[in-house]
């Protein structure tokens, strides 16, 4: 028990009133767009993709990308990442910013362009 409890409201005035629960704050600097394209992923070292890991991207922005994969990212990380293929296709680098776990054993990862 806290050594400062909150008041108790007084019988006939309502609650007080603290922070929403579920309160979403947008911290991006541009509007995502939604996509449902196969990408791949490689260590920033391997520029041929020659050891790479197939991931679903589910959104894109100017700063950054959301995807779902199969195994889970430790933030701070450095990777490549081409989604499309042949001529018309796009090539980045990006670090981890998170990765969440999902009810169906996936991931949830968040990355910004660098």
């Amino acid at each position: 028990m806290s050594a400062n409890p909150a008041p108790l409201p007084q019988r006939g005035q309502p609650p007080p009133q603290g922070p929403k629960a579920a309160e979403y704050v947008e911290r991006r600097r541009s509007t995502r767009q939604m996509l449902g394209a196969v990408g791949v992923l490689a260590e920033d070292s391997d520029t041929l993709f020659r050891n790479q890991l197939q991931v679903l991207v589910m959104n894109v922005s100017v700063g950054g990308v959301g995807f779902r994969a199969p195994v889970p990212f430790r933030a701070g990380s450095i990777y490549a990442m081409r989604i499309g293929t042949g001529p018309l296709h796009l090539k980045a680098r990006l670090q981890i910013i998170s990765s969440r776990p999902r009810d169906d054993g996936t991931y949830d990862v968040g990355a910004k362009f660098v």
